[in-house]
């Protein structure tokens, strides 16, 4: 269903794809497997910059912050996605509980 939707983006400007993140499950995003690999088929069909969108909770955000990047640099270290022309961006949304 996700291929089916995303091959229907006709946007010329279209270029990133945003991932939000609450940050309560970084830890275990090296092994999201299935999201990588539909990550791949996506950018088979159109190519995109992937942006990872941190929300977290005030109490949390510096240290989040720095595990996302720790974990990120775990799964481009595994070649997870190596179908990228650039690296993820990370992204430092407002927290929800700002208002």
């Amino acid at each position: 269903m996700v291929m089916d939707v995303f091959s229907t983006i006709t946007a010329p400007v279209f270029s990133e794809l945003v991932i939000a993140h609450t940050g309560y499950a970084v830890a275990t995003l090296p092994q999201e497997v299935t999201l990588f690999e539909t990550l791949r088929k996506m950018n088979g069909v159109r190519s995109f910059k992937l942006v990872f969108l941190l929300e977290p909770s005030d109490s949390y955000e510096e240290s989040v912050r720095r595990e996302l990047v720790e974990v990120l640099n775990s799964v481009i270290a595994n070649g997870f996605l190596d179908f990228l022309d650039s690296p993820p961006t990370i992204r430092w949304g407002q927290s929800r509980h700002d208002g």
